[in-house]
């Protein structure tokens, strides 16, 4: 039998404790994943007198690995949740911002169970180190989430749960500011926010594993394209040229709602000090003339570094 990838099912929960497996609660429907251990297997390094190499022998063990998906309103905030670590719930607004940098501050981890028909297998201990977006014109905003983990073990058991039924944000529901005012004629743009996990420390105490990995220095990056004009040279010139700070914000708005009040599903992300640190816009051939601008988040010490705020029809945390 020939297995066929989109027999596939994912499902993710988070995890009460670091490692220890628990019962999924979201079914996440994918376009592709690479959850995998990592067995690290060092040989002797001395001659053998023969016609080979030495033997090898397991030093260390971890799982790693990426999924893809698409961004949707009651879907997202677990992920944000386990990538930035703070959520603060009022009504049905959610806002994640980054974890803090005290002793006690940890990331959430998560466990995935993945039924690839030949057998169920479960990652424990999944940290997110990395998560970011892209939306392209005609297109839904895809989310692709970068792990490392503790370990796998087979044998899992799927919960009863269903995917979303709620349609992705999209490309067209997109706006984006610069210093609060709306940048017109965006045409592709790239977000990525990256924990940096220190997720290869091993210790006498650790045994065939690794300390349980937290943040380091968070990097958070923004790529906007939009059309080239007069304007948008003038942004060139305001945040490129200079060393100036500016305030950025992603909406995205989606045309289906909740609610007696028919509350649109929306996503805002914000982030308050970025500087630029490229800007070009080069014609290279007959077609329209674009301008890439890539920003870095920096800390200012007062702000939150990042705030996402998640409006949807769900009540309690993540």
């Amino acid at each position: 039998m020939i297995l066929n990838g989109n027999s596939l099912i994912l499902q993710l929960g988070k995890e009460d404790t670091y490692g220890t497996a628990v019962t999924p609660t979201n079914q996440v429907r994918v376009s592709s994943e690479s959850l995998k251990p990592v067995y690290n297997k060092v040989d002797e390094g001395l001659l053998t007198g023969g016609r080979g190499a030495s033997r090898k022998e397991i030093m260390s063990l971890k799982t790693e690995g990426d999924i893809s998906t698409l961004a949707r309103p009651d879907e997202v905030g677990l992920f944000f949740k386990a990538a930035l670590g703070v959520e603060n719930v009022s009504g049905n607004k959610h806002t994640f911002t980054a974890l803090g940098t005290a002793l006690s501050d940890s990331l959430p981890s998560l466990t995935a169970i993945c039924d690839r028909k030949v057998d169920k297998f479960v990652y424990k201990g999944l940290k997110i180190n990395s998560l970011s977006f892209s939306a392209a014109p005609e297109d839904y905003l895809k989310l692709d989430v970068s792990f490392v983990g503790r370990e796998e073990a087979t044998g899992g058991s799927l919960a009863e749960l269903t995917p979303s039924s709620l349609k992705s944000f999209k490309f067209r529901h997109g706006k984006v500011k610069l210093a609060g005012t709306e940048v017109a004629d965006i045409t592709n743009i790239n977000f990525t926010y990256n924990n940096n996990l220190d997720a290869e420390t091993q210790t006498t105490s650790t045994g065939l594993y690794f300390k349980e990995p937290e943040p380091g220095k968070r990097e958070i990056t923004t790529e906007l394209e939009m059309l080239y004009t007069t304007g948008t040279e003038a942004y060139r010139a305001s945040y490129y040229k200079t060393d100036a700070q500016v305030g950025i914000e992603l909406d995205f708005v989606s045309d289906e709602t909740f609610g007696s009040s028919d509350t649109p599903y929306s996503l805002k992300i914000m982030i308050p000090c970025n500087q630029c640190s490229d800007a070009s816009a080069n014609m290279t051939g007959a077609d329209s003339t674009k301008q890439t601008m890539s920003f870095e988040a920096v800390d200012n010490l007062t702000d939150e570094l990042i705030t996402v705020e998640l409006v949807n029809d769900r009540a309690e945390a993540y």
